[in-house]
Parts: structure tokens; sequence; C-alpha cells
């Protein structure tokens, strides 16, 4: 047999129309009905059994026929339900025509395409009505409601489903995302048995049973080794298509489905889907070594608990997905205040613990961060050429996608066989495509050893010549080993990355804001501070200019008469002239630097040196306003690491601030002393004082105050200060209004 004809067969398997099989199992009888006429349209060829009639004769005759009118009122009522389902099953009197005795029939229906189906099957023993029963039914409800988790939920389900039904084994099968079946919780009897953790191919239950187990809760199997019974027609009397029975109880079973049970050794099956959020999550499969027809207030029992267990596992993985997304959340608060704490988002994200791995449930595997064109790694990871061609790939093949998952890498990406071990799970989160920039979460491959219950290929044998399909022969366990398959990434963890992702866009669009804000402030306080430097100048110029006029007045006047005189006064005018080159090399200075800080440049002086040439510079201003200035100075070096013309600043100032405001006749006294590691420099004038009012405002800019309005900008004093902790110290001031006034800073003390 070719190939292509074995693959033929396969797809057929998978497209067997089991919904539409022509025939019932044989624990019941199947009729159909018109409404309102009640005439009888098909019926299977064991309706003789029920109606004392067969199939040929009971069509198009009226069901009425068999129906006392108690009987036919009853059955009215039922079939005008709401809810057919929920309203059966109803007990009903029928008449059997050969006999002419009525006996008590237990009926069920169902409207399917135009026609109503009933189905009719024998009373349940009286005994199956018993409290007993009742009581199981309710102990079990209580018992599933108690479950803690989605474990503990599906062993008690399967514990409390064989109590109900008796069967030997129940199986809770879930199915994965590819619709293999996992077995994850059984109770079964001694002797039979166990498929606890084994795997269940997709091919077992093919994708037309898995839509047929969305609308009927319950398919039951009492007799593996049935006669299937023929409709009679096998056609809709609304449509002229098969008749579809895929809602019927009595439904026959694919042949291929029975084969693949007397393999199992199994004589009788019932079988309940569990369905969460409209998608089926698996099966409650409960399997009997004989026939075993189940009662059905059992079935109704079964079918209770099926829906309630259902409802439960929204809530129950609702929870645990509830916790894990809690703590998720948590650890991305915790990585966002550290990137915010830190102003660097790779540091944030690998610098602390919880990192970037805890984000995405990576415990035990690694990470990669390519951020402004370099790796970051945490843990084991491929090696930065491979992670390079990874970028490479993600950014040309899934440029759309912001996450990419996959528990599989080196099957849709195959250099990433070379490193299995390490990365064959991968989630990626792009952060900016236009960058390249990625966080990559890997997890290492996990070789598994799949417990399959049987080999799991269905086979095709040649029968006579013709291909036929059989299903497995064998259940016994075989094992599988996969590799290069790591754990797969949960939704939560998916999701949980894809919220990060919009937060650390966040944070960059923050960190780019703050930067602008920071450049544009700076760029306002430079702007202020070329203009304060205007004004400094301005301000400042105008001592040593004075001193140069003043000199050379002098120089003139004494020119003929002391040549001595002379030499001192050209001292005097160089000094001053020194002076205002320092001034203008500073502005230069400072217009060259724009935002960037000047390097401090600093030079060990003598203060006592420093206060005696400031002193010197200013005598011609003070005798013309007929002040004394001294120097008061302790013995020897005091030596200080500053930037002289800065220092020279801060004196001319306050020593030109104290001759204004020192009367004729006054006195001005520059000191300086030692004290813990500093040297305190003063100026202290026998001037007019200062108002208490004016004192905490006296070194702001364009501060003055009475008599001060009259006699400069009120800069001086600004720009002192601002020297004056810009060296690194500190500048007070204590007055008297009539008392005079003293001016201190304090320069760091240097030891030779």
């Amino acid at each position: 047999m070719s190939q292509l004809k074995s693959e033929a067969t396969l797809v057929q398997c998978e497209n067997e129309p089991i919904h539409i099989p022509g025939a019932i199992q044989p624990f019941g009888v199947l009729i159909s009905i018109d409404v309102p006429t009640l005439k009888v349209t098909n019926a299977s060829i064991n309706c003789a059994d029920i109606f004392g009639v067969d199939a040929p004769s009971l069509v198009h005759r009226s069901l009425s026929e068999h129906l006392s009118e108690a009987a036919l009122a009853s059955l009215q009522t039922y079939i005008g339900a709401d809810d057919l389902v929920e309203a059966a099953p109803l007990t009903i009197p029928i008449l059997h025509l050969d006999t002419q005795c009525e006996r008590e029939w237990e009926l069920t229906a169902h409207l399917r395409h135009g026609v109503l189906i009933l189905e009719i099957e024998a009373l349940s023993p009286a005994e199956e009505l018993s409290t007993a029963l009742q009581r199981s039914i309710r102990s079990a409800v209580h018992i599933v409601f108690a479950a803690t988790s989605l474990l503990d939920l599906c062993t008690r389900t399967a514990g409390q489903i064989r109590n109900i039904t008796g069967f030997d084994r129940v199986m809770i099968y879930r199915f994965t995302e590819d619709w293999h079946g996992d077995v994850i919780a059984e109770a079964k009897s001694d002797h039979a048995h166990s498929y606890l953790n084994h795997h269940f191919p997709a091919s077992d239950i093919p994708a037309q049973a898995r839509r047929i187990f969305l609308e009927n809760w319950l398919r039951m199997i009492p007799d593996v080794g049935y006669a299937p019974v023929p409709i009679h027609p096998d056609r809709n009397p609304a449509t002229g298509d098969a008749l579809d029975l895929g809602l019927s109880a009595l439904r026959s079973v694919s042949p291929l489905h029975l084969e693949y049970l007397r393999n199992m050794d199994v004589g009788a099956t019932l079988t309940l889907p569990l369905i969460d959020g409209g998608k089926l999550w698996g099966l409650i499969a409960c399997h009997h070594a004989t026939p075993n027809k189940l009662s059905s207030d059992r079935r109704l029992g079964a079918k209770m608990i099926a829906q309630i267990v259902s409802s439960q596992l929204v809530l129950k993985e609702s929870m645990e997905d509830q916790r894990y997304r809690g703590e998720l959340k948590r650890i991305h608060a915790r990585l966002i205040a550290r990137i915010e704490e830190e102003d660097d988002l790779v540091l944030g994200l690998v610098k602390h613990s919880p990192d970037v791995l805890d984000l995405a449930g990576a415990g035990g595997g690694s990470a990669a961060i390519h951020y402004n064109g370099s790796w970051t790694t945490i843990g084991q990871t491929p090696d930065v050429t491979q992670l390079e061609l990874l970028m490479e790939w993600l950014s040309t093949n899934h440029a759309n996608q912001e996450v990419y998952a996959t528990n599989q890498l080196g099957s849709v990406f195959p250099p990433a066989r070379e490193y299995k071990e390490l990365a064959s799970g991968l989630l990626a989160m792009s952060i900016l495509k236009a960058d390249q920039n990625y966080i990559f979460w890997f997890r290492p491959e996990v070789v598994t050893t799949v417990v399959w219950a049987g080999e799991p290929d269905k086979r095709v044998q040649v029968d006579g010549g013709v291909a036929r399909l059989h299903p497995r022969f064998s259940f016994a366990s075989w094992k599988q080993v996969v590799d290069g398959v790591a754990a797969p990434w949960k939704r939560a963890q998916v999701e949980a990355v894809s919220d990060f992702r919009v937060s650390v866009l966040a944070y960059g669009l923050r960190r780019a804001f703050r930067q602008e804000q920071a450049a544009r402030e700076q760029a306002e306080r430079a702007s202020l501070e070329k203009e304060s430097m205007v004004h400094m100048v301005s301000h400042d110029i105008r001592n040593p200019l004075s001193v140069l006029k003043m000199t050379l007045q002098m120089m003139q006047m004494e020119q003929a008469r002391a040549p001595a005189m002379q030499e001192q006064l050209v001292a005097r005018g160089l000094r001053a002239t020194d002076a205002i080159e320092r001034l203008v090399t500073s502005v230069l200075d400072f217009a060259k630097q724009e935002h960037v800080a000047l390097s401090p440049d600093l030079q060990v002086e003598n203060v006592n040196a420093l206060v005696r040439e400031a002193i010197d510079l200013a005598l011609p201003l003070a005798r013309k306003a007929n002040v004394g200035l001294v120097a008061a100075v302790e013995p020897g070096k005091l030596m200080v690491a500053c930037k002289r013309a800065r220092v020279e600043q801060v004196l001319g100032n306050l020593i030109s601030n104290s001759l204004k405001f020192t009367p004729a006749g006054g006195r001005i006294t520059v000191a300086a002393r030692r004290s813990e590691g500093e040297v305190v420099i003063s100026v202290a004038d026998s001037g007019i004082g200062i108002a208490p009012a004016l004192l905490p405002r006296i070194f702001d800019r364009f501060t003055q105050g009475g008599v001060a309005s009259e006699k400069g900008a009120g800069l001086g004093l600004s720009i002192v200060k601002g020297i004056v902790e810009q060296e690194g110290g500190r500048l007070w001031v204590d007055s008297t209004v009539g008392g005079g006034t003293t001016f201190y800073f304090t320069l760091p003390l240097r030891q030779e």
C-alpha cells in the first residue's frame, strides 16, 4: 500500500461523520415525531419491543394511538417545556398493540434540525431511587466543593464519580494545547490497570468527537460488544439529509472506537465533558471491564457532578492564576521602582533580587538584555554571536510581535539546536524596534520521558487487498524520550511581560522628558549665570578701575617730588590692571564653558598675603573716604587651596561694601585666623549697620535698603555668596544698627 493511501485513510478517520451513524445502541428505542401532529417519522427497528409493531408500520402512525388521554397530556406538557433536557426524563405508559398492555417507560426528547427525537428506555429498578443514592450525590457535591486546588478538585471528582457510577476506573483526562490528553487524576479498583500520568494522542478523540462533547453532557456505551440497531428511514423528513443524532444518548458509535475500546479490554464506558469558558477542557472517562448499564438517576448524578466541576474549573484556575498574577505584578512594581531609582534600565533589572528572571518565571533559566548597543546577561546564555543571530531573526521574522514565546526554539530557528540545553524556550520582548533593544528570557531543554498509553499511532492494515485503519492494538505503557523542548510559558507570564513592556516604554518617555527638562533648566541657569557675570564684571571692575585712576592721578601729582612714591604707585596700578585682567579672564572662561563646569584649577595661596594685597589695592579709596583700613592676621602662614582671583573678588567686594557704609573717620579691619580645619576671614567696619528686617535677605541679588539704593545695584554680596560656596566655604554676617557690621567667610585650611 502506498504512503498516499495510508495518509488518505487517516484523514478519512478524522472526518468520519460520527453524528449521522444511521443506527443506535440497543439499550433503548429511538423515534422521531412531527409536532404538533405527533406523527412518527423515523423509528429504530427494535421499536416493536415497546409499540408492538415494526418500524415500517410505526412510521406515519400517530404516537397518540399508543397513549392514553392522561399520557398524551403529560407528553404534550413535556414537549412544550422551554428546556427539554432539564425537564427530562418523563415517565409515561405506552400501549403495546400486540399484547394490548400498557407499560411505563422513561422518555427523553430533544429537537434537532426540525424534528423532535424521542429516546425511550426501560424504567430503572426502584432501588435506584433510594435515599442512599441521593445521599451519595449530595455528599459528592460537598466533597467536590471543598477542593483547595485544581489537582485536588480533579482527584476528588474521580473518586466521587466512581462512587456514584460503580465503574472500575474513572480518569480525569485533560487536553493539552495540541489536543493530546494527560490523565491527571484517577480512581480505580484494585484489578484495573492504571493510566495515571499517561499521555493519550489527539487522534484518540478526533475533532468531530470533541465538538459533540460541547453539546452533549453525557456519552454512554453500556456494552462495547453491542450490535447496532438501524433506523427506518435513516433520513430527516424535514431536510432530506441523514438523521443527525449528535445529541442522542442512544447514538451508535464508530466501529473504530469500539475496536479501540476492545483493545483496551473495556466492556462499558461513560464519558462526561469538562467545559471551561465554552472550551472543552477535558473529559471524565469511566471504564468497566464488563457491560454495565447505568440507570438514568446515576447518569443524572454523574452529569450534575461534571457540571459542578466544570464551573469550579474556572474558579480554581482563576484563584491559582490570580495568586500568581498578583505575585508577578508585585515583581513588576519593584522592578520599575528600581529602574526609576537607579535611573538606568539595565541596572534596575539585574542589580537586585527579585530580578528580571522572576518576572517571567524563568528561575533556573537565564536572560539577556540588548540595550543601547550592548549585551547584559544573567546566568548561562548563548554567546554574543548567537544572541546577535537570534535577535536578527526575530527582527526579520517577528517584527510585528512585541512579545514572542516558544518552548521549542530549535524547531522554528534551527541554529538554536546548538544550544538547546541552555535555550530551548524563548520569551522575547522588544523595547524599541528601531534600535533593536530586546529582553530575552531563556529556559533550558527538559529531556522528558512521555509515557503513552500504548504506541500513539493508528495502524493501517491490508485486509483482502483493502487498506483499513485500525486503532492501537496495545495500551501498555510506551515511553517516548522528547528533547529540545522546554517547559511551556504560562499565559500569565506572557501577559506579565507584555504589561512590563508598556511600563518600560513609559519609563523611557519619562526619562527622555526629565533629560529634556534638565537640559532646558541647565540652559536657563547658564543664561542666568551669563547675565550675572555681566552684572558682576560691571560691578567688580569699578574698584580696580577707580584704584587705577586714582593711582595715575597721584602719579601725576607726585611725579616731580617723590620718585619712591611714584614707584609704589606704579606697583599699585599694575596690581589693579592684574585684577582687571583676571576679571576679564573669568568672563572668557565662563563664555567657553557653556553647559560644562570648569575644572577646579585650584592653587595653594597664603591668606595673609591675600588680605594684605586686598587692603593695599583698596587703600587709595579708603584714604579718599577718610576711613582707616588695617589688617589683623595671625603670624605665620595660613595656606588654603582656592582660585586666587575669586577670593580677591570676595575681599574686594566686602571691603568696597564697608567703605560705602562707613562714614569719614571710621575704621575697617580685615582679619584672618585658624578655626578647626578652616580659615575664618572677616571684614569688620564701624559703619551704620544693617536693619534687622534686611539681614535675612542681605545676600539675595539686587537686595537694597534705604541708603544702599543710592550707593550700588545690590549685587556685590550676592556675588560674594556664590563665590564662597563654590570655594567650599560658608558666609554670614553680624550687624547692629549704628554699631557697625562684620562679614565672615571661611575657606578650607590646607596644611603646608
